[in-house]
């Protein structure tokens, strides 16, 4: 059922770009020839980055990949850019379920790729995964028996994530931590562990 929608959408959207496409060109007095892109494509219709290479100035270290879960979004700031003293140099990829989606057969590829582009065109040398309890990507915290049984269940995720990571990129230094939630006197915060 899932996949009738995600077909529905998708081509709802290239019929939209279609329309976009052919009411810009009918819109614009300008000749094919004359357009200016900021990249070309050469014949083999692949994109030629040279422009984009010759005025970058800064290329990022790390790419961050992290779930979407809001109640995690200040601390993980806190932690990659004053803990590990990254602020300013990394790619952030916040993703619902963060290491699911890499162990997902179904969505492995396409995230691969995605990072991959990140890893290639940004110079990437380092990545950090980041996963938390009660996450809904593991069906909540109702999902286990225990706090401690979440907690390795998802320490043993992020480590097939390192290794998956590890293989399709394997220059990379891999990082992992693990977010809880922490109630102390009626004020809520994260901890995070790093996961060796």
């Amino acid at each position: 059922m899932k996949k009738k929608y995600v077909f529905i959408a998708a081509m709802l959207f290239m019929i939209f770009q279609c329309s976009f496409v052919n009411n810009s060109a009918i819109a614009s007095n300008e000749s094919e020839s004359e357009k200016v892109l900021p990249f070309t494509r050469n014949k083999s219709r692949d994109i030629n980055y040279e422009h984009f290479f010759k005025e970058k100035k800064h290329w990022c270290s790390t790419m961050v990949i992290n779930c979407s879960d809001f109640r995690f979004a200040k601390a993980t700031q806190g932690l990659i850019n004053e803990r590990m003293g990254l602020k300013g140099d990394y790619d952030y990829f916040s993703i619902p379920g963060s290491i699911r989606n890499i162990l997902n057969k179904e969505t492995i590829k396409l995230v691969m790729e995605e990072f991959g582009i990140s890893v290639l065109l940004h110079h990437v040398k380092c990545v950090v995964i980041i996963a938390h309890e009660d996450c809904i990507g593991y069906g909540g915290r109702e999902t286990f028996s225990s706090h401690e049984e979440e907690f390795k269940t998802i320490r043993k995720d992020l480590r097939k994530a390192r290794r998956i990571m590890r293989l399709r990129f394997r220059d990379l230094e891999v990082y992992l931590f693990y977010g809880r939630l922490i109630n102390r006197e009626g004020k809520r915060s994260v901890e995070y562990e790093q996961i060796l």
